[in-house]
């Protein structure tokens, strides 16, 4: 019983210094692929982009299409644009078609 008393104290320390390991915040991890809109020829097309940030505005290109280039939105509406370092991401594929064609 006088081993347990002091064994106890030091497992349930030891298990506290392994979980808050366990639960570390990996939040640069968290935003890595986004959810991001583009404004293709007959609506908006939906894409997984990672815009770095910074202070200037977020353009793809698709490999498919090397000379169209297009700026990439947080939600489907131009009047906001996802913020970037100005590099222009390639993404390989073609352009995707819209997610609800206009008519």
């Amino acid at each position: 019983m006088k081993k347990l008393k002091l064994i106890l104290p030091m497992l349930a320390f030891i298990f506290a210094i392994a979980l808050s390991f366990a639960f570390v915040d990996k939040s640069a991890d968290k935003d890595y692929y986004a959810t991001k809109y583009i404004e293709v020829p007959g609506g908006w097309a939906t894409i997984e982009v990672n815009c770095h940030a910074g202070s200037l505005d977020c353009s793809v290109k698709f490999s498919g299409a090397p000379s169209m280039t297009f700026p990439v939105y947080d939600q489907k509406d131009t009047d906001y644009p996802t913020d970037g370092n100005g590099e222009l991401i390639t993404i390989t594929g073609s352009v995707p078609s819209p997610d609800d064609p206009e008519l």
